[in-house]
């Protein structure tokens, strides 16, 4: 079981849910649910991105960083919270935009955070048996960060022409 997944399961158990319960807030089956915390697959962002509004701490799952106490709320699950209760009477348009960015990039730290944590393993000189398992993981996360940087800068770029 590699880390991730040991801290995945750790956190399920935390949140008194069973396999079929996470995988299904998730989006995915028991089984797929399984094999994220047996470390057989890596779990996607978009299956992160919905845990996390069930409470689980991405941040220790992803990097095995806990929240600095066990009553405050894990990073993705905070942002949700706050997005869902704001509304535009709260907060004029640039005080919204300064918190949305500010959230966006802690997210951002906290993801380079976790590439340099698979970048340090994969350079590690420890053999490894499925090469090829972690190759096809490694191809599913560079698809998955193309697509975000693409989707990103598309909405950057028109946000920043209809201000002008």
């Amino acid at each position: 079981m590699n880390g991730i997944g040991k801290r995945l399961r750790q956190e399920r158990k935390r949140l008194k849910l069973t396999q079929s319960a996470l995988g299904a807030i998730g989006g995915v089956e028991a089984n797929a649910q399984g094999h994220y915390e047996s470390g057989q697959r890596l779990p996607r962002a978009d299956y992160l991105f919905k845990i996390a509004a069930a409470g689980v701490d991405i941040n220790r799952v992803v990097t095995g960083v806990e929240a600095s106490g066990r009553g405050e709320a894990p990073l993705f699950a905070t942002m949700l919270a706050d997005r869902e209760t704001e509304t535009e009477a709260d907060l004029d348009s640039s005080e919204s935009m300064v918190k949305i960015i500010s959230q966006l990039r802690q997210s951002l730290w906290i993801t380079a955070n976790a590439l340099c944590e698979v970048t340090r393993l994969v350079d590690s000189e420890e053999p490894r048996s499925s090469a090829d398992h972690v190759e096809d993981h490694l191809k599913v996360l560079q698809g998955d960060a193309d697509m975000f940087a693409a989707l990103a800068l598309a909405k950057v770029q028109k946000a920043a022409h209809e201000a002008h």
